[in-house]
């Protein structure tokens, strides 16, 4: 079953649009007929060979592809593919669903010649212990490698990017760990090995079992805001004020909430408490609690793979909320890093504001940096476009309670 809200989607597909082609090599999507590896754009100067049986899957974004461990892989070569592993920057990104079972590492991405030579260029997965592992060596000496365990999901986003001497890994929007080469050079990996993918050509690996999709390369380096526009939060409902994790609902008692699902591949999904849920076992249900109350929804693929989230819903009894109680936190800390609830400043308690007219911040120099008349709008610490220094700012709220219009004021810290 897919589920997919394109107003949500398409905020992603501006971005991707926006950001996220500078130094693309190729994006393969396996989204066309019978799932087989081309390059999303048509680009034929990129060189493709597949092995075995081309099966489809369920994908992020319509299809993924399916290999059985068995024989089953393809590489990819040519010029623009080798001098993306030679002396430049590059990223490497794409989704995989491993299928339980195995015990040997399997090889997910791979470019050496054999197991004794030195110079590889490797992502792996550990399914005993969940563990992705990289590797970089141009010889004996100059080399890098990591080894993570990331949070349990059915879909992994695995971004790597070497950025000088240094390579990183990303993992579902987390950065699981850096290692950097002796002496900071950059790891060198042309080699005459093939860029393999769901293989390796050292038989100490087993061949990757599972689901890959949207893999591209790029001649650069990725930046934050690049991973963050790739990542396409499967399994994750829609519905509230934040992407993930426990995302915040506000409504008045006796009011309702539609849920709304972003990409999924589950077939079985359960709401618990199932209390005031429409339909538990639908994957879009109408919820209508009668108190606060936080919903998880529990899907389950194929694959018998098991993804959940939580929603919480806040019921505002209106004869309790009194206009002008507006609360805001005194600091945050938008620098990616810490929980989401930090990220962003904005009015915590909007039921308390009556009819918003404005909603400003400004720097020490009375600078503009932030304006909306949009209750739930929050700041995200930039300002045209770019990240504030840390310090103090100052806020004024311009709001209207029973035909009265109020003024509240104060300052705000960021921290980084």
């Amino acid at each position: 079953m897919r589920f997919l809200t394109i107003f949500f989607f398409g905020l992603f597909s501006l971005n991707l649009c926006a950001q996220s082609i500078q130094n693309l090599v190729t994006h393969i999507s396996f989204d066309n007929s019978n799932c087989h590896v081309e390059d999303a754009a048509g680009d034929t100067s990129i060189g493709i060979f597949e092995a075995g049986d081309t099966t489809c899957g369920c994908g992020l974004v319509g299809n993924s592809r399916f290999f059985d461990g068995d024989e089953d892989w393809f590489y990819l070569y040519g010029d623009r593919i080798e001098d993306a592993f030679s002396t430049v920057d590059f990223s490497v990104s794409f989704y995989f669903k491993p299928v339980a079972g195995g015990a040997a590492t399997q090889a997910l991405i791979s470019k050496k010649v054999d197991c004794t030579g030195p110079e590889a260029f490797a992502i792996r997965y550990n399914p005993i212990t969940r563990s992705i592992n990289v590797e970089l060596a141009e010889n004996a000496t100059i080399s890098a490698s990591l080894s993570k365990i990331p949070a349990p999901a059915c879909w992994y986003h695995v971004v790597v990017i070497r950025k000088g001497g240094a390579t990183q890994l990303y993992v579902n929007n987390v950065k699981l760990g850096e290692a950097t080469s002796p002496g900071n050079i950059r790891v060198d990996m042309r080699n005459t090995g093939t860029l393999t993918v769901g293989s390796s050509d050292c038989n100490l690996e087993d061949q990757f079992h599972g689901y890959i999709d949207e893999l591209r390369i790029y001649t650069r380096a990725l930046t934050l805001q690049d991973i963050e526009d790739l990542y396409l939060w499967p399994n994750q409902i829609l519905t509230g004020l934040k992407p993930t994790g426990v995302n915040d609902e506000d409504i008045f008692l006796g009011e309702s909430v539609s849920i709304s699902l972003n990409e999924s591949c589950a077939t079985s999904f359960t709401w618990s408490p199932p209390t005031n849920v429409a339909d538990p076992d639908q994957p879009e249900p109408t919820l209508t609690p009668t108190e606060t109350t936080t919903y998880k929804v529990t899907m389950v693929d194929a694959d018998n793979c098991t993804s959940s989230d939580s929603i919480r819903i806040i019921v505002h009894d209106v004869n309790t909320i009194k206009c002008g109680d507006i609360l805001l936190p005194a600091a945050f800390t938008p620098n990616g890093e810490g929980p989401l609830e930090n990220e962003e400043f904005g009015i915590s308690n909007i039921f308390a504001v009556g009819e918003l007219l404005s909603f400003q911040i400004f720097d020490r120099w009375g600078n503009l940096v932030f304006t909306t008349n949009d209750v739930r709008a929050s700041w995200d610490g930039n300002y045209k476009g770019l990240p504030v220094n840390p310090g103090v700012f100052l806020y004024k709220i311009t709001y209207r309670c029973e035909g009265t219009e109020n003024v509240k004021s104060g300052s705000v810290t960021v921290i980084r």
